[in-house]
């Protein structure tokens, strides 16, 4: 029985989601994102074997955000679509999700 149980640990594997964003299209001539979105519209940002080696990611990725959110603010001209901008907001609400979540399901 431990075993099987172990065995079934390691099927399991760990996504680090961000709600998705979208380039500039229609009516947005910006990128954009959709904080709102279900997880499972979610973006895949980063796929990993371990619940602790996604969580130390999401620590670099959510200590990155705040300096891309400065970056994209203060020099727009260098951000023209706003892809920086919408990424690193999306980064700031960053999380680790099991591949067994039922909150990836699809409906």
């Amino acid at each position: 029985m431990k075993f099987q149980h172990a065995t079934w640990l390691a099927l399991i594997a760990w996504f680090l989601l961000i709600p998705p964003v979208f380039s500039p299209m229609g009516q947005h001539h910006r990128s954009f994102n959709d904080l709102h979105a279900p997880m499972n519209k979610w973006d895949i940002l980063g796929k990993f074997d371990s619940q602790a080696s996604c969580e130390k990611e999401k620590e670099n990725v959510k200590a990155e955000a705040p300096a891309r959110i400065r970056f994209g603010r203060e020099h727009p001209d260098q951000d023209p679509n706003g892809n920086v901008l919408a990424v690193a907001e999306a980064w700031q609400l960053a999380e680790c999700v099991s591949s067994d979540d039922l909150r990836l399901r699809r409906d």
